[in-house]
């Protein structure tokens, strides 16, 4: 009998030490796989002696970031490289897909930056399909100055300023320069400040009540600059002769995705 009790004693020994590891096994987290989809939509479609273009159409240049929930960095590689390690195994949950390209400046000739981001949710045993358009957080500015603005001034040049990010600070477009202007932008687009800079010819100075004579002026003016829109300002002057000198110069503002140009007549205040 006692060896009876024995063999009993051993055997629920053994059966409890075998349940132990059962109850503090961690269940097996889900997970699920994800794509990713990357587009760049860069309107701007000529290319510079500054830069080109066509580099920020081309997603294999981009970086692609995964982020937490939380805003931690999970993963980052370059698109050519991750494409080809595609799906991932992700655990269910919240994630970010951030993809970009090139450096984001107040205002450049040399680079710009593109930039788009989607959040999604990983779900058990589904691949899911990540689409990422990425655009410019800048809008495009060219001027063109008529040949005949040569006829009547000596020198002109535009300086443009009124941004958040560029706050006190201008830039300008000589009467020679060719290459555009990428201006970062609020993401609704923002209102930018232009001066006309004029230095008239001998033959059409301003000439005041005392007969005194002034050759510099000025034309100022605001429009409003959107994100991925290339926008052109002609500038030609408008030439009344009168005896204080009458000059003044049309702006024509052509948005390049909108068939409908603004010409504007703008007073020269001679100063």
């Amino acid at each position: 009998m006692m060896m009876g009790v024995a063999v009993l004693a051993t055997s629920c020994l053994s059966e409890d030490h075998d349940l132990n590891p059962v109850q503090e096994q961690t269940q097996e987290k889900q997970v699920g796989q994800f794509r990713i989809n990357l587009s760049a939509d860069a309107s701007f479609s000529a290319q510079t002696r500054a830069l080109n273009e066509a580099t920020y159409r081309n997603t294999n240049n981009y970086n692609v970031q995964l982020l937490s929930s939380a805003g931690a960095v999970l993963l980052e590689a370059k698109a050519s490289e991750l494409s080809a390690n595609l799906p991932k195994t992700l655990e269910i949950g919240t994630y970010t897909v951030r993809a970009f390209y090139g450096t984001e400046r107040n205002a450049s000739r040399n680079d710009f930056r593109v930039e788009g981001s989607t959040t999604f949710d990983i779900k058990a045993n589904e691949n899911s399909q990540v689409n990422v358009n990425c655009l410019p957080t800048c809008g495009k500015v060219l001027v063109n100055f008529s040949d005949d603005m040569a006829t009547y001034y000596n020198d002109y040049n535009v300086t443009f300023g009124g941004t958040t990010a560029l706050g006190s600070e201008t830039f300008a477009w000589a009467k020679d320069d060719a290459d555009p202007w990428y201006i970062l932008l609020g993401e609704n687009g923002e209102s930018l400040n232009y001066t006309i800079n004029l230095t008239a010819k001998d033959s059409y100075l301003h000439v005041d009540a005392n007969g005194n004579k002034t050759s510099a002026a000025t034309a100022t003016g605001t429009f409003t600059l959107q994100r991925n829109r290339a926008y052109k300002l002609t500038v030609k002057p408008n030439y009344t002769q009168t005896t204080e000198g009458g000059l003044s110069v049309t702006i024509t503002i052509d948005e390049s995705t909108n068939d409908k140009p603004i010409t504007i007549e703008v007073p020269v205040n001679w100063i």
